[in-house]
């Protein structure tokens, strides 16, 4: 069909009144405005973007339950999701009798009633330019004259939009369910804009979001000085009669056209194929990777100085690659990788502490300042309020990243994890972090949206055995976790200038256990440094004198007498002096002073693992 015929033709469609369609026009406009409504634009993200985007199609072909799930996923406050559910309802009650009144073939319909959800593509890791997005949406739905909806639309695109990644194929429907007099659908993937390349409307890399007011701009001047329709709807059909007459494998004897991989895929189905939209190639940092055996959690236990801390980095580094380290590989190649990992997002690192709370590790209310619009300001006035937002703990945020990108491992390490106090902290999560629990979801308290541990996150602590707060540590938390046992080695410590450190460290440990028990031991990371096994006089004696005495009179409560047992002092580590002004009767009492470290000598340090008389 040549130009002419096809002005022609257009020439005598008839204008399509959005009331009168199919219903995608008013719920869309139904959803707008109950965002309009919602000023926690903060907690908007691709889960909200995926139910304006499915409201833009034919909804009716599928069942209730699909779309209230759409719906429950959102972020829109509870009340706000049981009247859009019912006005819904309401639509498409009225609705369904004229679904679709133009003539479509039935892979048209199947193409415009499937699905897409936007989890793995780019802008499902740019929540803020998604909430720009919804806010241009409630800005434009107040608008009328189309220039004018043209210049906010290209301020606003520019501003935010044009390097989000979001595509122009979910951005025109829904701006064209919005404004359908106004914005075109462009780049649907199987009739490619053909009805526009047919009229020679040439238009600038429709593909790119950049360029979208620009080429609406071009249709529009066509359309105003050749047809008397609006509803740029009509040239959609069109593309679709095009399309259809061009390609029927009936007609032609042609095989099906080849769908372009990289916008809409055509996954083959029988008897008809079934149009489906794209799913963005992942970009080299989502990379998928194997995933570990491991279990999801674990907490690496032990005494002060065994590497737990240490350790933790090559278990998360494990985790992520979802393989063992080579026991030669030099653990600054794996802090390397850490380090990458760490920054990109995949893992996060935390401590607990008292004073923790669910708000901070999970979610949590904040007062901030808006003004009468709902924008927020940094300076309170007369047209100024206060209201409370929800706001994402470092846990949630983490968990939700997760969900977005399920083919990569994600791992939160949570230091000193016996510290906090756990039921305050975890709350509900501590069901929802079980193994066989992941994925199911609950509805927080704050924000009033369901929340889900994923599958992909784990979970690494690391416990202090000797923190005498390992007494309260919660059965729950036992249950849930892998604990892996982290003890001193002493076969990690060599000479120190004729000082045997590994038979100086089993002594002491042999000894702490006897007169305490082995959970406070001495762990051998004390007696390293960056460079290896310490090797001086000088390094030994500040060891002791800041490190493992002050440690061995916590442990032993300022009992002086067992802590010259375990250092089998000879009155150089802890000296005993005679009290001089005391009075006779009272001279039994001894006093008990830290000896000065200059005048420990080698074989002060010998006499601890030698001399066992």
């Amino acid at each position: 069909m040549d130009k002419k015929m096809i002005i022609e033709e257009l020439k005598h469609k008839n204008e399509i009144q959005p009331e009168e369609f199919d219903g995608t026009y008013r719920s869309v406009r139904e959803a707008v405005e109950c965002y309009a409504k919602l000023r926690k634009t903060t907690i908007i993200n691709y889960k909200d973007l995926d139910l304006l985007y499915y409201l833009s199609l034919g909804i009716w072909k599928n069942d209730k339950s699909e779309r209230k799930l759409h719906i429950q996923n959102s972020h829109l406050l509870h009340i706000d999701k049981l009247m859009l559910d019912s006005n819904l309802d309401k639509i498409w009650s009225r609705s369904s009798r004229m679904l679709f009144n133009h003539v479509i073939e039935k892979r048209e319909l199947d193409f415009l009633t499937t699905q897409f959800s936007f989890r793995e593509s780019l802008i499902a890791e740019k929540d803020e330019a998604i909430q720009f997005f919804f806010k241009m949406c409630i800005n434009l739905a107040g608008l009328e004259n189309d220039n004018k909806l043209l210049d906010t639309a290209q301020k606003m695109i520019h501003s935010q939009l044009k390097d989000s990644g979001m595509p122009v194929f979910a951005m025109s429907r829904i701006l064209h369910c919005l404004k359908p007099f106004t914005f075109p659908i462009l780049c649907e993937s199987v009739t490619d804009n053909i009805v526009y390349r047919s009229l020679d409307i040439e238009l600038k890399k429709p593909d790119d979001v950049t360029y979208y007011i620009s080429n609406c701009r071009k249709i529009l001047d066509f359309r105003n000085t050749n047809f008397k329709f609006r509803n740029t709807k009509v040239f959609d059909i069109m593309s679709w009669k095009l399309f259809n007459a061009q390609f029927d494998p009936v007609q032609q004897g042609k095989s099906e056209p080849e769908i372009k991989p990289e916008k809409k895929p055509e996954p083959v189905k029988e008897p008809e194929p079934v149009l489906t939209k794209p799913e963005p190639a992942p970009q080299k940092s989502d990379v998928p990777r194997k995933k570990s055996d491991a279990p999801l959690n674990q907490i690496l236990y032990g005494p002060p100085g065994t590497g737990k801390t240490y350790n933790v980095v090559r278990y998360a580094v494990e985790l992520i690659e979802g393989e063992k380290i080579s026991a030669g590989e030099p653990y600054a190649s794996v802090r390397e990788r850490y380090t990458k990992y760490a920054s990109c997002g995949q893992i996060k690192f935390t401590t607990f502490h008292q004073s923790l709370s669910y708000e901070e590790f999970v979610e949590g209310i904040r007062p901030v300042v808006v003004d009468r619009f709902g924008n927020d300001t940094n300076i309170a006035h007369a047209d100024t309020t206060v209201i409370y937002r929800p706001y994402n703990g470092v846990f949630k945020a983490l968990c939700e990243k997760a969900s977005k990108s399920p083919h990569m491992s994600y791992v939160i390490i949570i230091d000193e994890i016996n510290r906090g106090n756990i039921s305050r902290i975890f709350g509900e999560l501590i069901t929802l972090i079980e193994e066989s629990k992941r994925g199911t979801s609950v509805i927080l308290p704050y924000s009033q949206t369901e929340f889900a541990v994923p599958p992909n996150l784990y979970i690494l602590g690391t416990m202090n055995t000797a923190d005498r707060s390992i007494a309260m540590l919660d059965t729950a938390l036992r249950r849930r976790f892998d604990f892996i046992e982290m003890m001193p080695q002493p076969s990690l410590l060599g000479d120190c200038d004729g000082v045997d450190l590994c038979e100086l460290l089993t002594a002491l440990n042999e000894r702490i256990e006897y007169y305490y028990d082995r959970e406070h031991a001495i762990g051998h990371a004390y007696f390293m440094n960056n460079n290896g096994c310490i090797k001086s006089i000088a390094e030994l004696r500040e060891v002791f004198s800041t490190k493992i005495i002050p440690l061995l009179q916590e442990y032993f409560f300022d009992d002086y007498e067992r802590i010259r047992l375990v250092l089998n002092d000879d009155n150089s580590f802890i000296e005993c002096i005679a009290p001089k002004y005391i009075k006779q009767f009272d001279s039994g009492q001894k006093l008990y002073r830290l000896g000065n470290p200059k005048n420990w000598n080698k074989e002060h340090f010998i006499n601890i693992y030698s001399d066992t008389s």
